[in-house]
């Protein structure tokens, strides 16, 4: 059985305690940082890292809303979102074991 460099790569990033557990949260319901570091009770730049290494390899996307949240009411917040390719990387892994 041999699994190509990318796949292990894609698996590798995906499957990060930290990043997993992001993933798990946002394929509920897009979310912005600040409630994302408050569920997993982790440092906002700690979160900021592992979103950004999620969006560089293709598991998140992100836009800018308008906040309809009473602290932020009106400003402009990042929130992201699992894509489809978290799906496929899994599949893809199954296949393969």
């Amino acid at each position: 059985m041999k699994i190509e460099d990318s796949l292990v790569k894609e698996v590798h990033v995906l499957l990060h305690p930290m990043r997993y557990k992001i993933v798990e949260l946002l394929v509920e319901k897009p979310m912005h940082i600040n409630e994302i570091s408050k569920v997993l009770g982790g440092e906002r730049r700690l979160v900021s890292y592992h979103l950004l290494t999620l969006e560089e390899h293709g598991f998140l996307s992100s836009n800018y809303e308008i906040s309809e949240q009473p602290k932020s009411k009106g400003k402009a917040i990042r929130k992201y979102r699992v894509t489809g390719k978290v799906e496929k990387v899994l599949l893809e892994f199954k296949k393969k074991l």
